[in-house]
């Protein structure tokens, strides 16, 4: 997602980062981390509205093939724990695909713009409106994939029904009225707070190998615990509901699914990531310190308590 310049690679590489006790150690640290999230934002918003909407519709397609990848190879596979495993490594390609691509997805938005307004920079309507772009173009790659699944014929008897089983666990909120709205709300709270977390450890790593890794467990984590994720949710309704027989309509999905799990992403990426992490390493002292170290590594960079200063 956050490539770093070359003149700061090569130093990473030829010398690491030093830490509080000496030890060289390349990663991005958390504040580093923040200043990223930042500068990344303003490069979203710097890019025209044709261009954000690729990459937009880039990222929801390769969700979608994430979540199509979960199933083929969930298929037939009966415990429960290996069976969530499974689901979770399928949607770790797709994820890995938006991270190292650049691609714009909603979920890691939702990281990257509250950063940007907690920076107090000059925040204009070309936020909101890159906000909608990237929705909509998320959107719009999930429905595109999803039907050339099924013109393809990739979705057969058994994927067809490892889909609507898939579905129908996330249909259940559906069931309980106004409260089970909200429960899918405080579902995708938890579910953007995990992703959010993936996208800040694959800002930390500087290697593709770190990325990866970084990403892995907190997606593998959403997955297993069954927690909405709205653009992935989009893939899994998108492949189903054009192929049919999958138990609901795209009314039903999207009112108490997709809705209240984009509002849950929203919050839980907002307040739980990028928030928190403002709060803890992101005053204007520490980033102007990371800006300088940038300029010149020789300053170099501590991390632990220090780094809380």
């Amino acid at each position: 997602m956050i490539v770093p310049p070359a003149s700061d690679r090569v130093e990473a590489r030829a010398a690491g980062v030093r830490d509080g006790l000496g030890r060289s150690d390349i990663r991005r640290l958390p504040k580093e981390v923040v200043l990223a999230f930042v500068d990344h934002a303003e490069e979203y918003l710097a890019a025209g509205p044709g261009k954000q909407l690729a990459l937009a519709f880039m990222a929801g397609s390769f969700i979608a093939f994430g979540a199509m990848l979960s199933i083929a190879i969930t298929v037939g596979v009966e415990p429960e724990g290996l069976f969530k495993l499974l689901l979770g490594v399928g949607f770790t390609a797709g994820f890995s695909l938006v991270i190292l691509s650049g691609a714009a997805l909603f979920t890691e938005v939702n990281v990257l713009l509250p950063e940007l307004f907690l920076s107090r920079r000059h925040v204009s309507a070309r936020l909101w409106r890159f906000w909608l772009i990237v929705y909509l173009g998320n959107l719009a790659g999930a429905l595109f994939v999803g039907a050339m699944l099924n013109a393809a014929k990739v979705i057969g008897p058994e994927q067809a029904d490892q889909l609507a089983r898939v579905i129908a666990l996330k249909m259940r909120f559906a069931h309980t009225g106004a409260e089970g709205w909200f429960e899918a709300v405080a579902s995708g709270i938890l579910a953007n707070w995990l992703v959010g977390m993936a996208a800040f450890l694959a800002t930390a790593a500087r290697t593709v190998s770190g990325k990866i890794l970084g990403i892995f467990f907190p997606i593998v984590a959403f997955v297993a615990l069954g927690v909405q994720h709205a653009p992935a949710n989009m893939g899994y309704f998108a492949a189903g509901l054009i192929h049919g027989d999958v138990g609901t309509n795209w009314g039903t999905a999207l009112a108490w699914n997709v809705a209240p799990a984009s509002v849950g992403n929203l919050i839980g990426a907002a307040v739980f990531v990028a928030l928190l992490f403002w709060y803890t390493f992101g005053s204007p002292e520490q980033l102007e310190a990371v800006r300088l170290a940038e300029e010149d590594p020789r300053q170099g960079i501590v991390s632990g308590a220090a780094s809380l200063r």
